[in-house]
């Protein structure tokens, strides 16, 4: 009867280890995805490739706090110059790689309604002019673009210690047609969150 008693002993000690062993291997973060503008110096970011094709309808801007004007007109050298005295891991390369991610990841979340996969990569007056959009609308929105076909800075400036880099979109659609957005992504070079936010959206010149 003891054997009997060790032997169930050992089989359930055992059960439990291997139960716990599996549990173990879920954190939590299995569904979060990383911001694709998180400053990454020691690599650039792959191309992404293109984007699914589906018909796109951002919400109108609501008014939002603009940079300050600079004095005198500069070029987009001399802003990426400043940016580099504040935050020297910027590079251009890596941040378009993960400008054209965002692009990606956005357009998708906004056109499934996917408000949770947006809050992180946006700041807090975008975010709420999308979610308002998505709400109003009820459902999924199809998006007619097929690819970027290109991604370029279009400014860089520093507005006191928030870094300001605004990316033109060229994003080919379904008609043949292109759609020309100009996205401005922030960043606070005080913080230690490496991430930057989608801050203004407006639609650009052909």
């Amino acid at each position: 009867m003891l054997e009997s008693i060790v032997l169930f002993a050992v089989i359930a000690a055992f059960l439990l280890y291997r139960l716990l062993s599996v549990l173990g291997q879920r954190t939590g973060e299995e569904r979060q995805q990383p911001n694709p503008l998180e400053r990454a110096p020691d690599a650039a970011r792959p191309d992404p490739g293109p984007v699914p094709g589906k018909i796109l309808s951002f919400p109108t801007p609501s008014q939002r706090a603009q940079p300050r004007p600079v004095d005198e007109p500069r070029s987009l050298a001399e802003g990426i110059e400043e940016l580099g005295q504040f935050d020297p891991n910027f590079e251009e390369v890596s941040f378009l790689g993960g400008a054209r991610a965002a692009y990606e990841m956005i357009v998708k979340a906004y056109a499934e309604g996917d408000t949770g996969a947006l809050r992180p990569l946006l700041s807090d007056d975008v975010f709420r002019d999308f979610n308002g959009a998505i709400q109003q609308r009820g459902g999924p929105e199809p998006v007619a673009l097929t690819r970027i076909a290109a991604a370029d800075l279009a400014d860089v400036r520093m507005d006191g210690p928030i870094a300001l880099v605004t990316v033109r979109f060229v994003a080919e659609q379904i008609d043949g047609g292109d759609v020309i957005d100009l996205w401005t992504f922030r960043r606070d070079v005080r913080s230690k969150d490496p991430n930057w936010l989608l801050s203004q959206t407006r639609a650009g010149a052909v």
